[in-house]
């Protein structure tokens, strides 16, 4: 029997259920974001995935809801499949998690996708697919931040080489992201060791 893997569109919604919540009880999946663009891009891929489509609420962030027993057993069994390709997996991770900036002492480019504790395996098998396509990253932690209430762990790239390699192969939709990296790495320099160096 031929092995089941997500397509490119679940792998990619997938890695965004990083910054979601799954109400089993009540059928119901919720993603916030601050970024409602981002938001109607996944509702239109709830759509395309499963043939439905939830409502967008404005509390603190903006809140996706969608309600739905069907819905919940097909993204249970989507979890169950192993990864194949991984970079819109990847993706999906980094536009719901992801973070872009300048590091303070070093002054090169870094991406930080944070995570919990619940989340870890998702940093595990981003690092694996990162790795397989040529980018090094570090998966650093546990931290107990200052205003967190539980540890967090991040998955690290460093420098303008990995950064830029990553914008190339990994497909990301998160608009706003996407921009502020690309503005950043014209910025950068490229020192001899910009891989090696860390924040």
């Amino acid at each position: 029997m031929r092995k089941r893997f997500p397509s490119e569109k679940e792998e990619y919604f997938l890695g965004a259920l990083a910054d979601s919540h799954l109400d089993k009880e009540r059928n119901e999946l919720q993603i916030y974001q601050k970024n409602v663009g981002w938001l109607q891009m996944m509702n239109a891929l709830l759509f395309e995935i499963f043939g439905l489509k939830g409502r967008i609420y404005k509390r603190d962030v903006y809140w996706l809801r969608k309600r739905n027993k069907n819905m919940m057993k097909r993204i249970l069994e989507l979890q169950t499949l192993p990864i194949s390709d991984g970079k819109c997996f990847v993706a999906g991770l980094f536009d719901a998690e992801g973070s872009v900036y300048t590091s303070t002492s070093s002054k090169i480019p870094v991406l930080d996708i944070t995570q919990c504790e619940r989340g870890l395996e998702s940093l595990h098998v981003s690092q694996r697919v990162l790795s397989n396509v040529g980018i090094m990253s570090h998966l650093n932690g546990p931290y107990q931040h200052k205003y967190g209430k539980i540890p967090q762990y991040h998955l690290r790239i460093y420098g303008k080489r990995f950064s830029q390699r990553f914008l190339e192969l990994i497909p990301i939709k998160h608009v706003e992201k996407r921009n502020k990296l690309s503005r950043l790495l014209e910025k950068a320099w490229t020192p001899h060791s910009d891989s090696l160096k860390v924040a």
